[in-house]
This record gives structure tokens, sequence and C-alpha cells, in this order.
């Protein structure tokens, strides 16, 4: 267990003895933990005035006066998710577990907005016709389309800014008045937001050349309709352990096939596989770019992210693989956006 000491108490500990922890970690609650690691509870200063107004004295059990169902998150969380989900639900203290309920740290709130924000821009393109999603793009672009409430380019904008983003880019382009009063200048959201308009349509790479100054650290460009609770954090470290000029976030697809595949030698069949399964890597439609790449870009042309990466390649240059774990949908036909609206409706994306 990582959790300093001092915030930490036994479940044969006094309401008094809580008291003096707290008021010695000056961090407003302490964890109550089994013999065996295991979260019991979570007490702050807030639930002992509440047990003194309920009648309970100072040599009480502290199992009398925790809050034994804190709210908690796996050990595996990430700052960015700790902070949305803490942002969500107004909360100061997020004990993280593992899969025995046992404590593996403590997450305040003050620690993650200190040291939250990050210097890397975010670009994310939301210009497109969202012809797939007609009838419902005739009247509303495609980001703007509400999931569990929101807008998905919101939804978005949410998850960067969870992970430390403060900048963005948005390309716009078809019903850009739309997007551009819905957001505005980004105050409403914490952030400030630029704005790439397109006349005619350049690509994901080639509207970034239209960047009125190019970035000085590596920067996120992110398809506009994507839903995800990728670690761009962690896809950021990477990208640098990598050394690479463009990472690609890559995301695991299974397909079932209806049909037997055959493999045939001549005019002979040398194989047959009966509905298999095929395990395959797909373009996850985030990328983290090295800002000495935008040279590499043609201007006045369409030209998307998969040219920039094969014309990196036929050069030698390093492109690095990330591979998104956690949930991502690429909401771009009618049967994800009903997908889409369900699992941010029901938490999937929290």
């Amino acid at each position: 267990m990582a959790v300093n000491p001092a915030l930490v108490i036994s479940p044969a500990a006094s309401i008094r003895e809580a008291l003096e922890a707290i008021t010695k970690n000056s961090r407003q609650a302490v964890v109550v933990v089994e013999a065996d690691g295991r979260l019991a509870g979570l007490v702050t200063d807030g639930d002992l005035r509440r047990a003194m107004l309920r009648g309970l004295s100072l040599n009480d059990p502290i199992t009398q006066a925790m809050n034994a169902r804190p709210t908690v998150a796996p050990a595996t969380t990430d700052r960015g998710e700790a902070l949305a989900r803490m942002r969500a639900r107004r909360m100061r203290h997020l004990p993280l577990v593992d899969g025995a309920g046992r404590l593996v740290d403590l997450v305040w709130l003050e620690d993650l907005l200190d040291t939250g924000r990050i210097p890397n821009h975010a670009v994310l393109m939301a210009g497109g016709d969202g012809k797939r999603l007609r009838p419902l793009t005739d009247a509303i672009p495609k980001p703007l389309l509400r999931v569990g409430g929101k807008p998905i380019l919101e939804v978005l904008m949410e998850r960067l800014r969870a992970a430390g983003v403060q900048t963005f880019h948005i390309t716009v382009r078809h019903k850009s008045e739309m997007i551009e009063e819905h957001f505005g200048d980004g105050s409403r959201h914490d952030v400030t937001i630029r704005y790439i308009r397109e006349d005619e349509p350049l690509g994901t790479a080639g509207a970034l050349t239209l960047l009125r100054e190019t970035p000085r650290d590596p920067f996120f460009l992110v398809n506009g309709d994507i839903l995800t609770k990728c670690d761009f954090r962690g896809m950021l470290a990477f990208h640098r352990r990598a050394g690479a000029e463009v990472t690609v976030g890559t995301v695991r697809q299974q397909i079932d096939l209806q049909y037997g595949v055959v493999e045939v030698e001549g005019d002979r069949l040398t194989t047959l596989s009966e509905k298999p399964r095929l395990d395959l890597r797909i373009n996850g439609g985030i990328y983290v770019i090295e800002p000495s790449v935008l040279a590499r870009i043609p201007r006045g042309r369409v030209f998307d992210a998969t040219d920039l990466i094969r014309l990196l390649l036929a050069d030698g240059g390093p492109v690095a693989a990330f591979p998104i774990r956690d949930y991502w949908l690429d909401v771009g036909r009618l049967d994800d956006f009903h997908k889409a609206d369900r699992d941010v409706a029901e938490g999937l994306l929290d």
C-alpha cells in the first residue's frame, strides 16, 4: 500500500483518534483500513461533525461515524479519469482499490488540480458532413448530436480536459456557425478554444496547415466523432518514450466472419476455416504528433492523417502504436450513435 500512514487508521480507533489524525495530516480525511489491507471506510471532518450532532462521543468507535461505503475506483484508474470522476461527483477524496478491495492509493482533488494541467494542445476534427448519420445531421452538425444529454464533441473535450489539456483547436466547415455558437471561446468549459475554418475539405492532416501558430509541444489530433476513455496522459508519455514522430492510438477489434474462408494454391484448396474470428488492431482516430511533422504536410490539398503516416513510414520515420484498452467508439453510423447515447447515459464514460 502506497498511502501515507498518517492518512490511515484502524477500525478499532476511536472518534478522538480519527480527529487527531485528521488534525495532524491537514488533509481533512483519513481512511479506515483493516489489518489485511482491505478498505473499511472513509472519514472526513464533515463526518465527524455530523457524528457529534447525532450525540456520539469522542470515545465512541470510528466505525459508528465513518462512511462504510465510500465511492472507490480501480487501482488502474489514471489521473485524468480520476479527476473527471471526482469533478462529476464533487468529491475531494477517491480511494483506489485492487480486485480484493485492498487500498492501493488515495487520490486528492487538490493534488490533481495543482498538477493536472499540461501544455499540450488538442486539435479536434469537427468539419465533416456526417453523411452516414443522415437524417440526424440534416439540421445539426454531427459533433453537436447529443449522447447521454451532451454533444459528442463536448464529451470528448471533457475527457481531454480531465487529462490536463487546456487549449483546443476545432476544425469547422459544415454548419460551422452552430459549433462556434455552442462552444464559443471555451471560457464556459474552462478551456481556450480556437477555430480552424476550412473553406474546402483538406483532410484530417491537411487542416493542420491552417493552424495560426505551430505548437511548441507534441499535440493530440482526434477525430471529433470519437467517444473514448483513452488514457491521454499515458499515450503522451508512451509517445515520448518511443521517440516517435507520430503515435497512433490503436483499438483491438474482433470480427466474426459469416462464411468459411479458404486458401487456394493453383486449382487446389489447401485449407478451410469455418466462420473464423479475426483479431485485428485498427486505427482509433487518435494521434500524438510532433510539431516538426507539420512541415511535411502539403498545403492546399486533401491530405489525411493516414497519408501522413504512410509518408513517414516510407521515409523510415518512427511511428508508434499505442494500444487503447479502455472504452472506444467511433460514432459513424446510426447504430453507433444509439449505442453511444445508451453508453453515456449509463455512465460507461464516467
